[in-house]
C-alpha cells in the first residue's frame, strides 16, 4: 500500500508546531478575554441592586398603606425580603466584578514585571560581557612579571 504524501505540517519540527499552536491559542484566549464577563457582572450586579431597592420601596409603601398586620405580611415578604435578597445578590455580583478587575490588573502587572526583569537581565549580561572584555584588555596591557619595563614605559622615560 502506498503511504499518504507528507504534508508541510509533518515536515516541520515539533517545537515549531508547538510554538505555532501556543501562538494561535493565546490569540484565541485574548479574543475571549474576561471583559464581557466583567461587564456582565457589573451590569447584573447593578441591576439587581436597583431592582432590590425598588422592591423594598414597593414593600414599604404597601405596608405603610395597610392598617392590618395580616395585610402587611405579604408586602414584607414579597417586597422587603425579596428586595433584600436581590440587593445582597447584586452586591455579591459587583464584588465578583471587583475581584475580576483586581485579577486582570495583577496579571498585567506581572507581565510588565516579567518584561522588566528580562530587560534588566539582558542589560546585566551585556554589562558583564563589556566588563569581561575590559578585564581582558587590562590583562593584555599588564607589564611583564620579570620587572623589566614595557616598550611604552621606556618610550615615556626617554
Amino acid at each position: 500500500m502506498s503511504e499518504p504524501p507528507a504534508s508541510a505540517e509533518s515536515s516541520t519540527p515539533v517545537s515549531a508546531r508547538e510554538a505555532r499552536l501556543v501562538s494561535v491559542l493565546s490569540r484565541a484566549r485574548r479574543r475571549s478575554s474576561a471583559v464581557p464577563t466583567e461587564r456582565w457582572l457589573f451590569a447584573l450586579g447593578g441591576g439587581l441592586v436597583l431592582a432590590g431597592i425598588v422592591l423594598v420601596l414597593i414593600g414599604w409603601v404597601g405596608t405603610s398603606r395597610t392598617v392590618l398586620v395580616a395585610g402587611q405580611i405579604p408586602y414584607v415578604v414579597s417586597g422587603g425580603l425579596l428586595g433584600l435578597g436581590l440587593i445582597f445578590l447584586g452586591g455579591f455580583l459587583y464584588f465578583g466584578y471587583w475581584l475580576a478587575l483586581l485579577l486582570r490588573d495583577s496579571r498585567e502587572r506581572g507581565e510588565r514585571q516579567d518584561a522588566d526583569l528580562t530587560r534588566m537581565a539582558d542589560g546585566l549580561e551585556r554589562a558583564n560581557e563589556h566588563l569581561a572584555r575590559i578585564a581582558e584588555l587590562l590583562v593584555a596591557e599588564r607589564p611583564p612579571a620579570n620587572g623589566s619595563r614595557s616598550t611604552r614605559q621606556r618610550s615615556r622615560s626617554s
